[in-house]
Formats: C-alpha cells, structure tokens, sequence
C-alpha cells in the first residue's frame, strides 16, 4: 500500500506543478506532450491525477504525529 500511497502524491505533487504552469504561463505541458484534451493520452494523465487526489482524501484522517484518530473506532 505504501507504493500506491507514494505514487498518488507523487501524480497529485505534479498535477499541482501542472495547474501552477497554467495558471502563471498559460503553459500545459500534458496537451503539449499528448495533444489537445480529445486525445486519450492526455485524458488517461488527467483521470490518473483526479484519482490520485481522490486517493488522498483518506490523508484527512491522520494526527500530526502520524497515525490516525480514526484507529480505536
């Protein structure tokens, strides 16, 4: 599970790098790489970023000093 957990905020950590170019350049490196948003190459990069924020919800449940508050319910 820990490799999946890496790999969400490892796809989550670019997705946000991502939405920083646009929003400062009006650079989108994903539609540069993999064409316009029809091509699937560039939809396939954007479903596995939104489910990797999706994955990282479960993130909320952990205390500062790791583990998490929701272990004894």
């Amino acid at each position: 599970m820990k490799i999946l957990d890496r790999a969400a905020l490892t796809l989550l950590i670019i997705g946000g790098i991502h939405l920083l170019l646009i929003g400062l350049f009006g650079f989108n490196i994903v539609e540069m790489v993999f064409g316009d948003v029809e091509q699937w190459g560039t939809r396939i990069v954007y479903i596995l970023v939104g489910l990797s924020a999706l994955w990282c919800f479960k993130y909320y449940s952990f205390t500062p000093r790791g583990g998490s508050r929701l272990k004894d319910r």
